[in-house]
């Protein structure tokens, strides 16, 4: 065991400290294509004193240290290029306290989203997020960290609109406490907002207090297909531009759809196709939604579109889909935010510069909330990962041109 090992060892106890090769291993990656890297010790949090201890020593010594929570950012996010430590937090995974009637939670960072959810469905509750394909494996730590929003984010908002507090360990080695547990506040500085989306460059998240939604007592999920990508851009762009009150509208392209039959069998029509959802208190109000969704779509040349599964459980499958769909690539990823009101050109121009290059490019997403994940799948050979790193290049330009930003979500 090296000196540092050793050391956090005696601090928080050897058998939460490890340097073992799979462990190492494991530690070292994400669920991206990035290049891992080794850290020299892996450590297991159980507790905000353990954070505390693990940051004091790494600080002292000048070691790098790195948070981990599930491992499934797509970014790189928990890769620790420098080696050092990796603190893996999975293990503090513990509803701490449920105040139902203030519709308050507050959980350690390691709990996974569906758990959460699954513990808070017989008080009538949620945490509305939902992130995408992830909601499994993704854990609130990690939410926080990276500011994730979701499938329900289009009504709901994402991850930072229900954070009300934190626990955190800053890397001055300090324990803080920022919010409150009210709805609103105006007084001091909002150093949870601050923290929040700030992927444990400022403080390392041990506690977090989140608001709670009211699970809604109806709901309806709708599909419909599009003849092109482009009318599928307007027909969302004059949804949410018109007001439509839709809990959730996600897209994928045909080039999605294509994949996801090839991997699951669904038999979908491979055209560009919207998933929506509606929610509301009544059934009546529910209906008028969808019945405006469809009419707004219709416009734009959308029909409905029949599926063999739940929509969510067919979105759940799309990023794993597109990668079984070329072995041996690599994914160049792309997950812009923009106006919602450049969603068609945005959509248009992507495929576009795809098409042009020859690429397996794909793109899907919150395209409700202006999100657009754009994978681009191929070859790591040096001319077809620089002629896909072009494309993408040219695509963050357009929407940074447009008011956007290269990093929407992951």
């Amino acid at each position: 065991m090296s000196a540092l090992a050793a050391a956090l060892a005696e601090r928080i106890g050897a058998d939460r400290v490890s340097t073992s090769d799979a462990d190492r291993q494991a530690a070292s990656r994400d669920e991206s294509d990035l290049p891992p890297s080794l850290p020299e010790v892996v450590v297991r949090a159980s507790s905000t004193e353990d954070v505390l201890s693990v940051v004091e020593l790494c600080r002292t010594r000048r070691v790098p240290l790195v948070p981990r929570g599930a491992g499934s950012s797509l970014e790189g996010n928990p890769i620790p290029s420098r080696g050092g430590v990796v603190l893996d937090l999975s293990a503090m995974n513990r509803m701490l306290s449920l105040r139902a009637e203030d519709l308050l939670v507050t959980v350690e960072p390691g709990i996974v989203y569906q758990s959460l959810n699954d513990k808070l469905k017989p008080f009538g509750l949620f945490f509305p997020p939902s992130p995408g394909g992830s909601a499994d494996v993704a854990t609130i730590g990690g939410m926080v960290a990276n500011n994730a929003s979701g499938i329900y984010a289009l009504k709901y908002g994402g991850t930072k609109r229900h954070v009300l507090g934190l626990v955190a360990v800053t890397g001055a080695g300090e324990i803080i406490r920022t919010g409150h547990r009210c709805p609103k506040a105006s007084s001091g500085y909002d150093l949870t907002a601050l923290l929040c989306g700030s992927e444990g460059t400022l403080a390392v998240v041990t506690e977090v207090t989140l608001s709670l939604t009211g699970r809604p007592a109806h709901s309806r999920k709708v599909a419909l297909g599009f003849s092109d990508e482009t009318a599928c851009a307007r027909a969302i762009a004059a949804m949410v531009g018109g007001g439509v009150d839709l809990a959730a509208c996600e897209y994928l392209d045909a080039r999605c759809m294509r994949a996801l039959n090839a991997y699951k069998g669904y038999g979908l029509a491979e055209s560009p196709a919207l998933f929506l959802e509606a929610h509301s208190g009544t059934g009546p109000a529910v209906e008028d939604v969808i019945a405006t969704a469809i009419e707004v779509c219709a416009s734009e040349g959308g029909a409905p579109l029949v599926l063999p599964a739940d929509p969510w459980e067919v979105r759940h499958w799309a990023t794993r889909a597109i990668r079984a769909l070329h072995p041996g690539t690599v994914t160049l990823r792309c997950d812009v935010a923009f106006p919602i009101g450049s969603l068609p050109d945005i959509v248009s121009l992507a495929h576009d510069l795809g098409a042009k290059k020859g690429l397996n490019l794909y793109a899907f997403g919150h395209a409700g909330l202006g999100i657009v994940h754009i994978l681009i799948q191929e070859s790591p050979e040096v001319a077809a990962f620089d002629r896909a790193s072009e494309v993408k290049d040219q695509i963050v330009e357009a929407v940074i041109d447009r008011g956007g930003t290269c990093s929407g979500e992951h």
